[in-house]
């Protein structure tokens, strides 16, 4: 029995030494208890005084103090004692442990140098981020840039606070922001008196002294003539671009400029709207061809295509819907970003409409800016460039309340001054002294609706041609188009009105038959319509017609485009009495030279006319003998909602509505409903609203996801999907626990068991 307990002592002692040998070597392999999101181990033979020095990568994924510390945990202290380094580094986001190892052959210790193995114990957002380019030296780097540009500045010089940025201020803004590129889509040379009188030659002076490196060819453009235009073209130290004018059938300016600037090749074209044809002065026009614009772009950019990075298309086209929508610049994206064959990125910055696009519009990625007018913002796009592509285009604007502490170019600020101060001087005349009226001349007034200014003006031009024209006026028209500021109470100056109306046009006079001016009417109100409240309501449109007070139209614009005018009644002046419209007669209308040229789309007008002095002088002196008090009215009563009242149909014979007999179409209708938009009840009231009023436009075409917080969400509230990992993602699990403390050691398991088991046989020995 002893000699039977003696050998089971020696077995037990011995399988506790092979089982506690067992334990130790399991347990140092698998190191230390640690709870991590990752481990990543890099083993490379490494000099005591080496170190991991991080990346600009690495400092962009965690920022320069991190990666900072990355390289100080990993380099580590050595300690000669006992050939361990330690790392002092503070605990960070990206935290090291470093161990060495040395080989314990002592054949090969003269020969093998250490080896150190890195241990970094990163967060979940580090561990997804980490990559081996992390550490590479020649990855190719991302870099951010930007182009700054304006449109349809129409002649804004000088800073008007609260409205207009100016010239000096954007001089400022553009040594301010550096961008790679400073753009202009049109329409700069024209506007306001000061560019005016110079036939926009201050314009071009202030623009060259701002630093542009291209600018579109604008309708507005040639509105001091071809030969002028070509004359500023010269005066520029940068291209004036268009693709698509032709001059006697060759082209008339440069397509587009290639512009290298930080390492990106910048394709730039120019484009110019075919509504030129009957938005500028007919003889500025005189030989020049417009062609399709999507056309032109893309027969160009396939021209240029290898030797660019990037294309920019500085465009006068605009978005507005009465233009034909394949003459518009959101059209010309579009189609461009769809094109299997234009693989670069487009930057469309756009005009021509007036359009505040607050962050642009993304199609397919490809990009539409414009800034409005009047120099009020500052378009601003910002992209990524890695690697020869563009990603990322983001257009937003800098408008004129976020420069209102920018102070000026003082030497720009001080060539303007001296400019205005000399036109001002030219042009004090006093006209009103006091004047007590508000005119409306703003643009979302006068290309929408009637009002006074535009009656006003209106009146002043028959008057002129009553007692100046071989022939006395029968009724005038004037378009709002060329309305382009009002006129406020008070001392009222020739600087004023000039600002009224700007363009330097001549009063005209010409024939027209009355089934012409019927059509003309269509064509005055026949831009497209909306709904808006539940009311029809009528776009802006730059040919709108005011009228004098011998003639009164009547609407509705309920009908559809071309059949909106109920009827039309002319004064018969011999006995003082209105009289609808004879389609057979002709009519001596009185308007400007450019309506009467055909200008604005009114096709049904020129032939042989008379013209007189300029809109301003006609201006001028009817305001300094009329009766004003007529125009203290918001609300005039000339075009009407509806058809004539009963004492006003029309006599036997005479044109009541387009094609019908006399009465046949006219019904008696309250006076109360013969009105003025303005005055129309709720229901199916009409208001002639401008297009763009108020309002800011942004958008990513096809996209209806917003991020908010860490998931992406539809527009309806559901979840499309998480940006965070699960909770029982591989991240948020721990690693093996390893040590003494283990619940499931497999050595403490086996010892167990064989004891028992001892216990039995000897038991069963005694039993026996």
């Amino acid at each position: 029995m002893k000699a039977l307990l003696l050998k089971t002592s020696v077995w037990l002692v011995l399988l506790f030494s092979v089982m506690g040998l067992w334990h130790v070597s399991n347990a140092a392999e698998q190191h230390t208890p640690m709870k991590a999101h990752a481990v990543t181990t890099i083993d490379k033979a490494i000099t005591d005084k080496q170190q991991v020095t991080p990346t600009k990568e690495a400092a962009h994924h965690y920022g320069e103090e991190a990666a900072t510390n990355v390289s100080a945990s990993a380099q580590g202290t050595a300690d000669d004692t006992n050939n361990k380094v330690t790392s002092n580094a503070p605990s960070t986001a990206a935290s090291t442990t470093v161990n060495e190892t040395r080989d314990v052959d002592t054949q090969q210790a003269s020969t093998q140098k250490p080896t150190r193995t890195a241990t970094f114990k990163l967060s979940n957002a580090e561990t997804a981020s980490l990559s081996p380019r992390m550490f590479a030296t020649n990855a190719p780097q991302t870099t951010t840039h930007k182009i700054l540009h304006t449109n349809d500045i129409h002649g804004r010089l000088a800073e008007e606070k609260g409205r207009v940025i100016g010239m000096a201020k954007l001089k400022t803004v553009k040594e301010q922001e550096k961008p790679d590129l400073m753009l202009d889509a049109g329409d700069a040379f024209q506007g306001l008196p000061l560019s005016n009188q110079s036939k926009g030659e201050e314009m071009a002076k202030a623009m060259n002294a701002v630093g542009y490196d291209a600018m579109a060819v604008g309708n507005h453009e040639f509105d001091f003539g071809y030969d002028q235009l070509k004359k500023l073209e010269g005066m520029l130290d940068f291209p004036m671009l268009s693709t698509n004018v032709y001059k006697d059938g060759k082209r008339a300016f440069k397509p587009s400029t290639i512009v290298t600037k930080n390492g990106i090749r910048y394709g730039i074209i120019g484009v110019t709207t075919p509504e030129t044809k009957t938005k500028t002065r007919p003889e500025g026009i005189k030989g020049v061809e417009f062609r399709d614009p999507l056309q032109s772009v893309t027969a160009e950019m396939m021209r240029i295509y290898k030797d660019v990075d990037t294309f920019v298309v500085i465009s006068h086209l605009g978005i507005d819907p009465s233009t034909q929508e394949t003459w518009r610049g959101d059209y010309l994206v579009k189609q461009l970003s769809q094109n299997p064959q234009l693989k670069k990125r487009i930057t469309v910055i756009d005009g021509h409409s007036h359009t505040v696009l607050q962050n642009g519009q993304i199609y397919n990625n490809d990009a539409l800016a414009q800034t409005g007018t009047a120099l009020a913002n500052i378009g601003k796009i910002t992209f990524n460039y890695r690697n020869g592509a563009v990603s990322n285009i983001k257009p937003s604007l800098i408008n004129v309340k976020d420069v209102e502490n920018v102070t000026p170019n003082k030497a720009l600020a001080e060539q303007i001054n001296q400019a205005d101060q000399t036109f001002r001087a030219q042009t004090a005349e006093v006209i009103i002294p006091n004047n007590t009226i508000d005119f409306k001349g703003e643009r979302d007034d006068v290309r929408t609706r009637e009002t006074n200014l535009g009656n006003a003006i209106a009146d002043a031009m028959e008057a002129y041609g009553v007692k100046n024209f071989s022939k006395k006026t029968d009724f005038a028209v004037t378009n709002g188009g060329g309305i382009r500021a009002s006129i406020a109470k008070g001392k009222v100056t020739r600087y004023d009105l000039i600002s009224v109306l700007p363009f330097g046009n001549t009063i005209a006079q010409i024939d027209v038959k009355g089934s012409d001016v019927w059509t003309a009417f269509e064509h005055s109100l026949g831009a497209p319509t909306t709904q808006k409240d539940g009311k029809t309501v009528l776009t802006a449109n730059g040919g709108l017609l005011h009228i004098s007070d011998s003639i009164r139209v009547y609407y509705d614009m309920n009908k559809p485009s071309g059949k909106r005018i109920n009827a039309i009644q002319i004064l018969n002046k011999e006995i003082g009495k209105f009289e609808n419209i004879d389609l057979k007669r002709v009519y001596h209308v009185t308007m400007n030279d450019f309506t009467a040229s055909g200008g604005d789309g009114y096709s049904m007008f020129g032939g042989p006319r008379e013209e007189g002095i300029s809109l301003d002088q006609v201006l001028a002196s009817y305001l300094k003998t009329a009766n004003l008090a007529k125009y203290d009215t918001t609300e005039p009563q000339r075009m009407l909602l509806g058809k004539p009242a009963v004492s006003e149909q029309p006599a036997k014979g005479q044109q009541g509505s387009k094609g019908s007999e006399s009465g046949k179409d006219t019904q008696p209708i309250d006076k109360d409903k013969v009105m003025n938009p303005a005055k129309q009840p709720a229901s199916g009231k009409v208001v002639l609203l401008p297009a763009h009023r108020g309002t800011v436009s942004s958008g990513r075409e096809g996209s209806d996801r917003a991020l908010e917080g860490n998931a992406v969400s539809s527009k309806s509230g559901k979840q499309l999907a998480s940006m965070s990992a699960p909770k029982d993602s591989a991240h948020e699990k721990q690693l093996p626990k390893t040590g003494t403390n283990q619940s499931s050691n497999p050595a403490t398991m086996f010892v167990l068991v064989a004891g028992i088991g001892l216990i039995a046989t000897v038991r069963r020995r005694k039993a026996s």
